[in-house]
């Protein structure tokens, strides 16, 4: 039995980038369906409701640039799946129209695990409705691919834990993909008068062999420091629970999954 990756391309320009670590996705799974889907938005959902109503010459205009879009993806895909596919990975293509977010929810319910390439020509970091769809309304795990180097990963991993559910979830969703893994770090926040960390548990009752950190929390922001320490020790995977607080606290005051997605030069395998 194999599982399922779910990847969604949107910009042409990092496609490859978005694929490419689809495949090792599924490298490290064993044996998976990567099916992948890009979404021609309407032509009424690319202005904002205060602006005028479209004409006919714009939503002809809005199809013409989503058609060319689609047809880009379609082309690095297509160079892609020559090589992609492989004893135990099959790889599928689908051309849908609608809304991002819904039709996110609906493919990623059905999948193992969801691919989301880089962040193109957008402010924020976690901005995005088909990212948040995934995080919120699938229940699924979601790997982010950085927009630099990053690949190939799952050989160094590591770890932010928080003894919480969000945390847990994300561990065992890694679980499954650390069979090539050579080192696993784990990286503790710990704040002036906190109990001196150890090892989850849950690593030992999986049988991973694990190195703790501990990171003092100051008053500094700590997506950074937890960022620089995954470089510290040449992690080329880390996994995370996402947004502890809500996303708009999150806005507010600032949080390590809004910096996460926002800052991030490694990928990211994060889960709700």
């Amino acid at each position: 039995m194999c599982g399922v990756v779910l990847v969604l391309l949107d910009h042409p320009d990092v496609a490859g980038l978005t694929l490419a670590a689809a495949r090792n996705l599924a490298d490290l799974m064993g044996s998976a369906r990567i099916n992948v889907i890009a979404i021609r938005m309407p032509p009424e959902s690319t202005i904002l409701p205060t602006e005028e109503i479209l004409t006919r010459h714009q939503v002809a205009a809005i199809r013409d640039r989503e058609g060319a879009r689609v047809s880009a993806l379609r082309r690095s895909f297509d160079d892609w799946a020559v090589t992609a596919r492989a004893p135990g990975v099959m790889v599928d293509w689908a051309d849908l129209d609608g809304l991002a977010a819904p039709l996110v929810t609906a493919w990623g319910q059905r999948a193992d695990f969801l691919v989301f390439g880089p962040q193109m020509g957008r402010g924020g970091g976690d901005d995005r409705l088909e990212l948040r769809a995934g995080l919120f309304a699938t229940d699924r795990p979601v790997l982010v691919v950085p927009p630099g180097p990053g690949l190939p990963f799952g050989e160094r991993v590591a770890i932010a834990w928080r003894d919480d559910k969000r945390t847990v979830r994300s561990v065992l969703a890694a679980v499954r993909l650390l069979s090539k893994a050579r080192q696993v770090q784990v990286l503790v926040g710990v704040r002036s008068g906190d109990p001196e960390p150890r090892l989850p548990a849950i690593l030992a009752e999986h049988d991973i062999a694990a190195t703790l950190h501990v990171l003092p929390i100051g008053p500094g922001i700590f997506g950074a420091e937890l960022l620089a320490q995954a470089h510290a020790l040449d992690a080329d995977l880390l996994v995370m629970g996402a947004y502890s607080h809500s996303p708009w606290r999150e806005a507010v005051l600032g949080g390590v999954t809004r910096y996460m997605l926002a800052h991030a030069d490694l990928p990211i395998l994060m889960r709700h």
